[in-house]
C-alpha cells in the first residue's frame, strides 16, 4: 500500500520514464600505455534513489552481453573494485553521467565493458546491454602492402595500398607520417597511402608511424615493382683522347627491376647494322679508323627491353705537326747521346799521351865540358893537336832555379893525359 500511495502522488513524467545506458562510441581502438575515455549517459526513474554505479569487464568464461557481472573496474563500493584497475579509473560522478577514464591501458584490457547501476528500489538494477569494445593497439607499426593480385608480384601500373597497422587494431586519431628511403611523403597523412597507376618511381623502402614521434615508427618494408629497362644510355671510359691507338671502353647503363640479363651492342655503318658484343661493355684495345661509326646498345629483362640513344665515335688522328714535334725532339736526343759517346772515346784516346810527357823532365840549359886530351902514343903519331869533347847534362830543379842567377852557361875544361 506504501508503494501504491507514492506512485499515485508521481506526475505522469515521471511514471513514464524508463531506464536506459547510451555507449558512444560502442568501440574503442587505442595505443598500448596511453588513456581511453568511455563516454556514458544513463536515465532512471526518478522516484528512485540511486545507490551504486559500476563498471565491469565480464571473465573470459562468462557470458560477454552484460548478463553476468565479472571484474570490476570502477564500483562506487572502493573495495570491490579489481586490484589490476586501482588507481588507473576516474569516474565522471555528475548527474546522469557515467563517463569512465582509464590509465596505462595494457593487453589484458582488451574486451567489453558494462556500465551498471543500482536504486533503492528492490528491483531498481540496470545494466546498459552493448557495452564498449576496447582494443589495444600493440605498437610498433608495420606496413602491409595489399593489391589487386594474389600472391603475385607488382607490375607497372597496378593499383597498390600500403597500410600502416599495428598488432590487434589500428587507432584513428593521431596524424600519420609515411617516409619512403627515410625521406618524408608531406601529402601522406592518413594511415593508409593508394597509389592508383604505381610506376618505377615508386620502387623503393617504405616505413610509417605516428607524426612528430620516433617511439612507433614502423620497420621499413620494399615496394617492389618491376618494370622494363629505363633510362638505358652510353657511357665512354678512356684513357685520353678518342685518338688512333688509344685504348677505350664503352658501357651500356640501365634501371630495370629484375636486373638486365642481356644485352646486345651494335654499329652502324655505311647503313647496316650489326651486332658486335653481348654484354654490358664493349672494349677497344687500339683504336683505329676502322672503329668509325655509331653504337647503341639494347637492354632486356623479364619485362621488356629498351634501346639507348646513338653514339657517334670518331677516332681521330693526330697532326703532322705533332708528329714533327715528336720526331725533331727524338732527332735532337739522339744527336747528344752521340756527342756525348764520341767526347768520351776522344777523351780515353788523349789521356796515355798526357802520362808520357809528364814522365820526361826537359832539359833547359846545355852545359859543355871540354876536356884537354893528353896525347898517347899512338896518337902522337897520327894527330899534333889536342882533342876536345862537348858533354851536355840536364839540370836538376834545384839548379835550374840558381841558374837564374848566372850569366852563360858553365864551361868546364878538363885536360885528358895519355898513359
Amino acid at each position: 500500500m506504501f508503494f501504491i500511495s507514492i506512485l499515485l502522488q508521481l506526475p505522469l513524467s515521471a511514471l513514464l520514464a524508463s531506464w536506459s545506458v547510451s555507449y558512444k562510441p560502442s568501440s574503442i581502438c587505442v595505443f598500448e600505455r596511453s588513456s581511453v575515455d568511455f563516454t556514458c549517459s544513463f536515465q532512471y526513474p526518478s522516484y528512485q534513489t540511486l545507490k551504486i554505479t559500476k563498471w565491469f569487464k565480464p571473465r573470459e568464461y562468462q557470458k560477454q552481453d552484460g548478463s553476468q557481472e565479472g571484474i570490476f573496474v570502477y564500483n562506487s563500493k572502493v573495495a570491490e573494485i579489481d586490484q589490476r584497475y586501482r588507481n588507473r579509473t576516474v569516474y565522471a560522478k555528475q548527474d546522469n553521467n557515467c563517463s569512465l577514464q582509464l590509465h596505462n591501458v595494457s593487453k589484458s584490457d582488451i574486451g567489453k565493458y558494462f556500465f551498471r547501476l543500482e536504486t533503492n528500489f528492490l528491483n531498481g538494477k540496470y545494466t546498459g546491454s552493448g557495452g564498449i569494445y576496447l582494443s589495444v593497439a600493440v605498437l610498433p607499426f608495420r606496413v602491409t602492402v595489399k593489391t589487386q593480385k594474389v600472391n603475385g608480384s607488382i607490375h607497372e601500373g597496378d593499383s597498390v595500398t600500403l597500410r600502416c597497422s599495428t598488432e590487434n587494431c589500428t587507432p584513428k586519431q593521431g596524424v600519420f607520417a609515411w617516409f619512403k628511403n627515410q625521406r618524408l611523403l608531406p601529402q601522406a597523412t592518413g594511415n593508409e597511402l593508394q597509389i592508383s597507376s604505381v610506376s618505377h618511381n615508386d620502387f623503393g623502402n617504405y616505413s610509417c608511424g605516428l607524426k612528430n614521434s620516433s617511439t612507433t615508427s614502423a620497420d621499413e618494408i620494399l615496394l617492389d615493382v618491376r618494370y622494363s629497362p629505363k633510362n638505358v644510355e652510353i657511357t665512354i671510359l678512356t684513357s685520353g683522347k678518342i685518338e688512333q691507338g688509344n685504348s677505350l671502353t664503352l658501357i651500356c647503363h640501365s634501371k630495370a627491376n629484375p636486373a638486365v640479363k642481356n644485352y646486345t651492342w651494335f654499329r652502324i655503318r655505311d647503313a647496316n647494322i650489326s651486332s658486335i658484343a653481348f654484354d654490358s661493355e664493349f672494349s677497344i684495345i687500339a683504336a683505329s679508323q676502322k672503329d668509325d661509326g655509331q653504337y647503341f646498345c639494347t637492354a632486356k629483362n623479364d619485362m621488356g627491353s629498351q634501346n639507348s640513344t646513338i653514339m657517334v665515335l670518331k677516332v681521330e688522328v693526330p697532326s703532322s705537326r705533332h708528329f714533327l714535334l715528336t720526331t725533331t725532339a727524338v732527332l735532337f736526343f739522339v744527336i747528344a747521346v752521340l756527342l756525348v759517346l764520341f767526347g768520351l772515346v776522344r777523351r780515353k784516346r788523349i789521356t796515355p799521351k798526357k802520362h808520357s810527357t809528364e814522365q820526361t823532365p826537359a832539359v833547359t840549359v846545355t852545359e859543355a865540358i871540354y876536356e884537354n886530351l893528353r896525347k898517347s902514343p899512338e896518337s902522337e903519331e897520327n894527330h899534333t893537336s889536342p882533342i876536345y869533347a862537348a858533354v851536355k847534362l840536364p839540370w836538376s830543379t834545384s839548379e835550374r832555379l840558381c841558374s837564374n842567377s848566372q850569366e852563360g852557361d858553365a864551361v868546364i875544361y878538363s885536360l885528358l893525359k895519355s898513359e
